[in-house]
């Protein structure tokens, strides 16, 4: 799936894993089902083969906000992904990312 195909306005992050022996970074997320919809699914965004996840963000009090989500540049067959978050953005380098179903996060 295409970064840019997946519509990340004012989703929901819980909390991020980033697992060393698959090479994710995995955000746990109440995502938009639709552009001119709110109403949300538990979903996961799981980045493949992904490294150099940083945080850019200030403090802040309660969950993050999504805003947007796109590719700002490219490195050896890693794409460079910027996500804006209404705290800041968050960065990293990944070769992929996929929607997945989840479960309601607690």
């Amino acid at each position: 799936m295409e970064i840019s195909d997946i519509y990340v306005h004012d989703a929901q992050l819980y909390r991020v894993v980033e697992d060393i022996q698959t090479n994710t970074v995995t955000m746990e997320v109440d995502l938009p089902i639709l552009e001119l919809n709110e109403e949300q699914k538990p979903r996961l965004l799981v980045f493949d083969d992904a490294y150099n996840y940083q945080v850019f963000e200030q403090p802040w009090s309660g969950l993050i906000t999504i805003l947007d989500m796109h590719v700002v540049g490219e490195k050896g067959g890693w794409k460079q992904v910027r996500i804006e978050t209404n705290a800041g953005y968050r960065e990293l380098y990944c070769a992929g990312v996929r929607v997945c179903n989840a479960e309601k996060v607690p």
